[in-house]
């Protein structure tokens, strides 16, 4: 039996080389201790890892730690984006199989949207509305194990912040992944909308009706220009995401005419039907600053703006619409309305359907 080979040890102080067990491309391992934790444990400083240990050595020789500047510090100014990128990083460094880091660059995509806002100021809805749709989507193949990624991904982020301090509660442990498995999400209940008629004056109760009588999604209502909107005829042609959303016809009900007469001339010379004086108004923001500010001062359900849309759809199958016209108007798509792309959609029809729905 062959004898282990030997080698001299290290001065204190000036790192460690030694070989990983296992069967590893690269075994070697260079490390240096950069401190102590508050309980006299060494904080290690993984160099790299390597395929010979004369490399692990001259890496080690050779290391020269950076400086850490304030301005790269974790703080309550830190962005999805930087925490991304300290997240993966540290992957790479622990050396991570090729599948994990994809996977930290496939969740991370999913929630690109957020890159420039600091994580400590968003909360659980942000990320949960964009669970959501991703949940309705039929293009984007979500998985339940897709979706708990993504959540896993935004905890590591969560606990980044608490080791040093900004915050004390890991928020995505509030994110849900209900619906997951069979594409259920919760829609506002009924009482919820009673009383947001009953708060009409408020603008964003008025833009949260319109959403839970069209089916819009919150990204499809901001982006509506108010050419695809016809106020004689009462309907308006819109959608997107899916090729079943697209140009879609939704008819503009009876209990939501006046809301959208209201924003359709609130601001003259702006295209949109829905602005910030006459800016347009990202999804993230209208989450956080309108939506999330009514659901507090109303006593509304707590759920995003995206539960609106199944709103729509509860209401509609409860009225009695036929499947036909919901799916027209929600603009989902299923295999028993393959036919749609060939088959001219009478607007009367749709309107006798949808003035069904009280």
């Amino acid at each position: 039996m062959a004898r282990k080979k030997k080698y001299m040890r290290r001065p204190n102080g000036s790192g460690s080389v030694y070989k990983l067990s296992g069967n590893r491309r690269k075994p070697w391992i260079a490390i240096k201790t950069k401190g102590w934790d508050e309980n006299g444990k060494q904080i290690k400083d993984i160099i790299g890892y390597f395929e010979e240990r004369d490399e692990a050595l001259l890496a080690l020789l050779t290391h020269e730690p950076k400086e850490v500047s304030v301005s790269s510090t974790v703080n309550k100014n830190t962005t999805i984006e930087q925490l991304y990128e300290l997240i993966y990083a540290e992957a790479e460094k622990e050396n991570r199989t090729k599948s994990t880091l994809d996977g930290l660059k496939a969740s991370y995509r999913a929630i690109e949207e957020l890159k420039d806002k600091p994580l400590y100021n968003l909360s659980s809805m942000d990320f949960q509305d964009i669970i959501d749709e991703l949940i309705e989507d039929p293009k984007a193949s979500s998985s339940f194990s897709k979706l708990n990624k993504i959540k896993s991904f935004v905890s590591s982020m969560y606990k980044v912040l608490m080791k040093h301090k900004v915050i004390e509660v890991n928020h995505a442990q509030f994110i849900s992944l209900r619906g997951a498995k069979d594409g259920n999400i919760p829609a506002f209940p009924e009482k919820d909308i009673d009383t947001l008629f009953k708060n009409d004056e408020d603008r964003i109760a008025k833009s949260s009706l319109i959403l839970a009588y069209t089916g819009f999604r919150i990204s499809e209502f901001l982006n509506l220009e108010k050419k695809y909107v016809d106020l004689d005829r009462g309907i308006i042609i819109g959608g997107s995401k899916t090729e079943a959303g697209k140009d879609r016809i939704v008819i503009i009900h009876s209990k939501i005419k006046k809301y959208i007469e209201y924003f359709y001339n609130e601001f003259p010379d702006c295209e949109l039907l829905f602005s910030r004086n006459g800016e347009k108004v990202t999804g993230s923001y209208y989450r956080e600053y309108y939506h999330q500010p009514l659901v507090k001062k109303l006593g509304l359900s707590n759920l995003n703006p995206h539960s609106f849309r199944h709103t729509a759809a509860s209401k509609m199958r409860m009225a009695g619409v036929d499947d036909k016209a919901l799916m027209e108007i929600i603009g989902h798509t299923d295999i028993k309305f393959t036919d749609k792309k060939y088959v001219d959609v009478d607007i009367e029809y749709l309107r006798q359907q949808m003035e069904k729905v009280k």
